[in-house]
């Protein structure tokens, strides 16, 4: 894995992940080069990530007045990551909420500057409201199918975005992006925890496209990245509207991998401990480590009927590839996939993170084999 912090495994996984979502180097070098050499500081690495989206919402203002509207949305759209990449290390509090607040406002502005083909949807559900953002599919077909994209641990339906923009789009596939409990909008603005029953909001999510004219909601597919490889499988397995599922990042246990990280105090997280009991909605971390022991998918997958797809590294630090196996073996499709990066070929870290562009052309591939009437 390409370490910009050589011996901080969460910031270097940071700044990978900004990579991922659309960061230039030299944006980040130029923010960040001053925190390589010294002892980690939250506060310096929120200040730091504040820098660099603050300098593209400054040279954008200069593209509007220059009247390039486009150029001004991609600087946004940078700024919105390097807002989320910042908050994302610091503890719930005034800070945070700010700086969240900020790259909600820069991409919206993105949207409208870059004609970004992008609806928001707001998601009636048990758990109050769902903010998704529709992803247009390309092409002429009026009812296309579609695909729903879930964060994890700490994924934004914004990053979400960033990470595969017209990638199901281009292949005649709607995608949605969504921020469920326990991530992005309803945790961070109004406190909602996570649930370990995510067909919950999924049968949401799915009800509110069924109401919609211009996807076919008879042909769901469902995914998720890291965490999001337990959220999407769970769903599936209790939601029959799903035709099709994937991991982008295998789950098993992850109460029993939560207890391993505890107990050894084990640096490849992605981020602070703070994450568990805020994302569990608990007030300790050991009430925090009891409830996550939920989150598993060992009697789950076993009931998983659709076409499954697992997408792993070799090499992940944070979810190791024995869980993959397992969770292949496990699972009760007829049709599944289990595919390994490897250092040698590239994406042999967790999701990918060190070369994702393989991985997400993968996705969307097998996707539009399911999906998509065969030619």
């Amino acid at each position: 894995m390409f370490q910009y912090f050589p011996d901080n495994y969460p910031w270097s996984s940071a700044f990978n992940l900004a990579l991922m979502a659309g960061a230039t180097l030299g944006d980040l070098h130029r923010s960040l080069a001053q925190l390589r050499d010294t002892d980690p500081d939250p506060d310096a690495w929120a200040k730091a990530w504040e820098h660099a989206a603050e300098q593209q919402e400054q040279l954008a203002e200069q593209d509007v007045a220059a009247g390039n509207r486009r150029s001004a949305g991609a600087r946004l759209l940078r700024a919105c990551v390097y807002h989320q990449s910042g908050e994302r290390q610091i503890p719930p509090g005034d800070q945070k909420t700010a700086s969240y607040v900020k790259s909600l406002d820069a991409f919206v502005k993105a949207i409208d500057y870059a004609q970004l083909p992008l609806e928001r949807i707001d998601v009636d559900s048990p758990d109050g409201v769902l903010p998704v953002y529709l992803i247009a599919a390309h092409g002429d077909n009026p009812k296309p199918p579609v695909a729903i994209f879930y964060g994890g641990f700490d994924v934004t339906k914004e990053l979400l975005y960033c990470f595969i923009k017209d990638t199901f789009a281009t292949r005649g596939i709607a995608c949605v992006v969504a921020d469920t409990p326990g991530i992005g909008e309803p945790l961070r603005l109004r406190n909602v925890a996570s649930r370990p029953d995510y067909e919950v909001p999924t049968g949401a999510i799915i009800d509110a496209l069924e109401k919609r004219n211009d996807v076919d909601a008879s042909s769901i597919g469902i995914f998720g990245i890291s965490l999001g490889g337990y959220y999407a499988p769970r769903a599936a397995a209790f939601e029959p509207r799903i035709k099709a599922v994937a991991a982008w990042g295998a789950i098993w246990d992850w109460g029993a991998t939560w207890e391993k990280r505890w107990a050894t105090r084990s640096p490849n997280v992605s981020v602070p401990w703070f994450q568990l009991p805020w994302v569990m909605g608990t007030d300790t971390m050991e009430e925090g480590l009891e409830r996550v022991k939920q989150w598993t998918l060992v009697d789950v997958l076993p009931q998983l009927k659709q076409p499954f797809l697992i997408v792993h590294g070799e090499g992940d630090r944070q979810i190791p590839v024995s869980d993959a196996y397992k969770a292949f073996e496990a699972a009760g499709s007829v049709d599944k996939t289990l595919r390994v990066f490897t250092e040698a070929e590239g994406g042999d870290q967790h999701c990918q993170t060190d070369e994702p562009d393989p991985a997400r052309q993968l996705l969307a591939d097998w996707f539009a084999s399911k999906l998509l009437p065969a030619p």
